[in-house]
């Protein structure tokens, strides 16, 4: 690998992980209700990528069928859920649990029964530990705000197959043929369930129409090809110790843009979360050299 192709993934890392830390601060400047907010932003997105990936789906097959709709509805509950804890709870809790998803790469890890360290044990226990720490605060603080910390939580298991079901579906997928329809899907969904569960905002606003045009060009664009370009050259391990310093970005954004700052127990809660998902990640790395896996 030459080294500026190196430089360049890193660059490419770093904006990834700005752009994808705007989504919080842009859902709620967008102020749509949760599922049309997040529906849109898939909906939109898909059709945009739509065109560059429908030339691998002519090889589609029954293989990829099946886990691309359990992405596709994973990815809704996790976008449905994840926007409706962040008018429920502070940006800080919302971004922080619905980042945990490796937490439950444990779970699935156990059911498969596959190999997990005493590192990733121990990982998922501080991470575990953070996680009770922003709900005792949270429940303490009087706010309701539990009932938003669920609902990220519930985005953070929702990824968490997402991402087991798209290593199915991409087996003999390229990633913008699998990521298109898959959001197309699951966009389409949540905006057929909003007027189930609330009222639909109608004609948008401009501020409404640009929120979403940044939620789509900023953390889907720029934040998901950014996020595939470094995959491509650096290690997996690498990606994901980055990717985790998104919810500390996210509450730097919001901060201006929100007027909002997170509390003691956001601090310390969210500190322990990502600490115990770095070690998660680690221990997960040096698991995957050994198996000749990275």
């Amino acid at each position: 690998m030459q080294p500026s192709e190196r430089t360049l993934a890193w660059v490419w890392l770093v904006l990834a992980v700005v752009a994808a830390s705007t989504a919080a601060s842009l859902f709620r400047l967008a102020a749509l209700p949760a599922l049309e907010a997040a529906g849109l932003r898939l909906l939109v997105s898909g059709l945009v990528l739509l065109p560059f990936g429908l030339r691998g789906l002519r090889h589609l097959g029954w293989r990829e069928v099946g886990p691309m709709l359990v992405a596709s509805l994973a990815l809704a509950v996790h976008f449905g859920s994840w926007v409706e804890s962040l008018y429920l709870t502070s940006v800080a809790s919302s971004v922080v649990l619905v980042s945990a998803s490796p937490l439950f790469v444990l779970l699935w890890e156990l059911l498969a029964r596959e190999r997990v360290t005493r590192g990733q044990w121990f990982g998922a226990a501080v991470g575990l530990l953070g996680v009770a720490v922003i709900a005792f605060a949270d429940a303490k603080s009087g706010r309701g705000d539990l009932t938003g910390d669920a609902l990220a939580l519930l985005g953070a298991l929702a990824f968490s197959v997402y991402l087991r079901a798209g290593r199915l579906a991409r087996r003999r997928l390229a990633v913008l043929s699998y990521a298109a329809p898959v959001y197309v899907l699951a966009g389409a969904g949540l905006l057929a369930l909003q007027p189930a569960v609330g009222s639909v905002v109608w004609p948008l606003s401009g501020a409404a129409w640009l929120m979403t045009a940044l939620l789509v060009l900023g953390p889907t664009l720029i934040g998901h090809t950014g996020f595939n370009f470094a995959l491509r050259a650096l290690p997996a391990s690498s990606v994901a110790m980055l990717s985790l310093l998104e919810p500390l970005t996210a509450v730097l954004i919001a901060w201006p843009l929100l007027h909002t700052l997170p509390g003691e127990g956001d601090l310390a809660g969210g500190a322990l979360t990502i600490v115990g998902l770095m070690i998660f990640v680690v221990a997960q790395a040096g698991t995957a050299r050994l198996l000749g896996e990275d």
